[in-house]
């Protein structure tokens, strides 16, 4: 996951290179644009990967099967 968001923000890094060359801006400013865009998909695709783990994480929660609860640990042992 952590490649397709870095995929993702150097993609990003590059149409913002480009547009920048196209529009014959400075130096400063098309670093400037590259960075922040690189930055902002960087963050945004962390952000969508960290949700998508929470509710793949919540998906499996055992405390929602009936079946697979535990209480099998309340059962008294006979001896």
């Amino acid at each position: 996951m952590y490649q397709i968001v870095h995929n993702l923000a150097l993609g990003a890094t590059l149409i913002a290179l480009v547009a920048s060359l196209w529009h014959d801006w400075g130096t400063f400013t098309t670093i400037k644009r590259m960075l922040i865009s690189y930055l902002g998909f960087f963050f945004l695709g962390a952000l969508m990967t960290l949700a998508v783990k929470l509710v793949g994480a919540f998906e499996n929660s055992p405390a929602d099967d009936p079946d697979e609860s535990h209480q099998d640990s309340r059962k008294v042992k006979k001896t």
